[in-house]
């Protein structure tokens, strides 16, 4: 008989989904519980993945019973306390037992046809690295792609001679140094989320070791087994990165706007015939240009406390990418000329991507929709607004979710740069100083711009209505001309 909580069956069951990449059709997979005197281990595994948990709690008995996937759904909880009791009949069916809110639950397995996994073999030597290790191949493996053809780029490379980390989809391209892993030739891990899963604990040091034909990852209770790929090849990355004394314009993106940035990027409006698209503006000010669907004028983000430095530039990127690299934490683009790579790096990481050279750049007219960041003031009777640092663990999209440019600048209305008579507003530069005389008249023609605003969304908004009572009436109308033509075909001739 062994014993489990049910919030460690909710945490395995979370973990070996993402590691063997199965999805809720997989209720027969087999989870193993295998109990001797160095404590209880419970694996799972097929061809993407091995995953094993250790407790060390020394057992009794040396026994092993096999579950499902569907039993581990059925028992799983959010409390410790509550257990689970496992008990392999002498017919070979195993019975779960647990009490959800001290109602009695049972569920059974039937064991007879099930074939024993062999157990995977461990590394002989292992290589410690700092707990920063899971962050950065979790980062690495968002970059993958999920197929690959010439060269493994749907692979992470661990090169253990200067303990590089390296991935690419042929469009971008993360390298991260600084980490140990064993043997003498490069590493080629596939592509997996575990890493990302929250039940992996981000503060423990993580070993890394290679056995047979896997790599494999330790840390805390958990240990990984992920396959190598020893048929494919990897490109020679380091040869496209562009050296940083030949960057022409440099930004410096602060920490305000780079909250900023994540909040309002993903919400900008979209063309469906330019996907993606966001135009860099870098000429006086650092902006971003978007547009949508059917409308005319341009968004505008204006990053208010970023500055520029070297050649001004207009190029178009991918919205992703550029969201990716804020949500790395880099605060500094090099960008060498229109047509080449955009370059941001630190000490330890260089990230990298193309920028889109087959469509055509946006420019901000008279009638754009302008949102700017807050200014960052530093004056002493104004105690200066502290903004959190962007959140790493939520996972970027791939892709963004259009929305008009209307609904962008009623969301944001209090970082909007308000338009009065059809012309936005002088929009301050950093460092700047206020003039406190014009404070007032500043203030009543905000008003007066929320008012306009006001009316013409009031307006907009009357005549949907009529739209859609005119369609409710031709609805009504279409219906009885339908259930006349019913009854007609009802009469006889």
């Amino acid at each position: 008989m062994l014993n489990i909580s049910r919030q460690l069956a909710k945490q395995l069951r979370s973990v070996f989904r993402r590691a063997l990449q199965i999805t809720v059709s997989h209720a027969d997979h087999i989870v193993w519980l295998q109990s001797d005197a160095t404590g209880l281990r419970i694996r799972a595994q097929n061809h993407h993945a091995i995953v094993e948990f250790h407790q060390p709690a020394p057992a009794a008995m040396t026994e092993a019973v096999p579950i499902t996937m569907e039993a581990l759904a059925a028992c799983e909880g959010a409390k410790s306390e509550e257990t689970i009791t496992i008990d392999r009949r002498p017919d070979e069916t195993v019975v779960l037992r647990w009490e959800d809110r001290s109602v009695p639950q049972t569920f059974q397995v039937d064991a007879k046809k099930v074939r024993v996994d062999p157990p995977a073999a461990f590394p002989e030597n292992w290589s410690s690295n700092p707990p920063q290790l899971l962050n950065a191949i979790s980062d690495a493996m968002k970059i993958l792609s999920p197929d690959a053809s010439r060269y493994a780029t749907n692979c992470v490379q661990l090169r253990p001679r200067d303990g590089r980390i390296a991935a690419t989809d042929s469009r971008q391209l993360l390298i991260q140094t600084g980490f140990e892993f064993p043997g003498e030739g490069d590493l080629l891990v596939p592509r997996t989320t575990v890493f990302g899963c929250r039940e992996l604990d981000a503060d423990q040091p993580i070993e890394v070791g290679v056995a047979a034909n896997h790599c494999v990852f330790r840390t805390g209770p958990w240990t990984i087994w992920l396959p190598l790929d020893k048929q494919g090849r990897y490109p020679r990355v380091e040869d496209i990165i562009p050296t940083t004394s030949a960057a022409q314009t440099r930004v410096s993106l602060a920490a305000e706007d780079l909250a900023f940035l994540l909040d309002v990027v993903p919400r900008l409006p979209e063309e469906t015939e330019h996907v993606g698209r966001v135009t860099l503006d870098c000429n006086g000010s650092v902006a971003l240009l978007a547009k949508g669907d059917g409308v005319s004028s341009v968004t505008q983000v204006v990053l208010r406390n970023s500055r520029r430095d070297g050649n001004e530039v207009r190029l178009n990127t991918d919205r992703q990418y550029l969201v990716r690299a804020a949500q790395l934490g880099f605060r500094e683009l090099e960008i060498h000329a229109a047509e080449s790579p955009l370059v941001c790096r630190d000490d330890r990481r260089v990230y990298l991507w193309a920028p889109l050279l087959e469509m055509p750049v946006l420019t901000a007219g008279t009638d754009a929709v302008q949102i700017a960041s807050t200014l960052k003031t530093t004056t002493s009777h104004r105690a200066t607004r502290h903004i959190p640092p962007p959140r790493r663990s939520r996972p970027t999209p791939e892709r963004t979710t259009r929305m008009s440019h209307n609904r962008i600048a009623a969301t944001l209305t209090g970082s909007a740069t308000p338009t009065v008579n059809g012309s936005a507003q002088h929009v301050a530069e950093p460092n700047e100083p206020a003039d406190q005389s014009t404070s007032f008249a500043t203030v009543l023609c905000e008003a007066e711009a929320v008012k306009a605003s006001l009316r013409d969304a009031h307006g907009q908004v009357s005549r949907l209505i009529a739209a859609l009572k005119r369609h409710r009436r031709q609805s009504k109308l279409m219906q009885s001309t339908l259930a006349s033509l019913k009854q007609l075909q009802t009469l006889e001739v």
